[in-house]
């Protein structure tokens, strides 16, 4: 991957580093990255679950642990 480089919010940056306990610049953004588009995922997950049927869910769970 290229090399990207911006100015970035320093205070946000170590709050980010000492949130995700990572060490470098570049691992805290990464990893900030990575778990944006996680949240992202499963904020995804959750409303498109909700919009589900909650007898179909509960058909579904009850198979699943057959």
């Amino acid at each position: 991957m290229g090399r990207t480089v911006e100015n970035v919010d320093e205070p946000s940056l170590a709050e980010a580093q000492r949130l995700l306990g990572t060490s470098s610049n570049r691992d805290t953004v990464n990893a900030a990255l990575k778990e944006v588009v996680r949240q992202k995922l499963v904020q995804e997950f959750i409303e498109m679950m909700s919009e589900r049927d909650p007898d179909e869910l509960e058909r579904l769970s009850a198979e699943a642990w057959k």
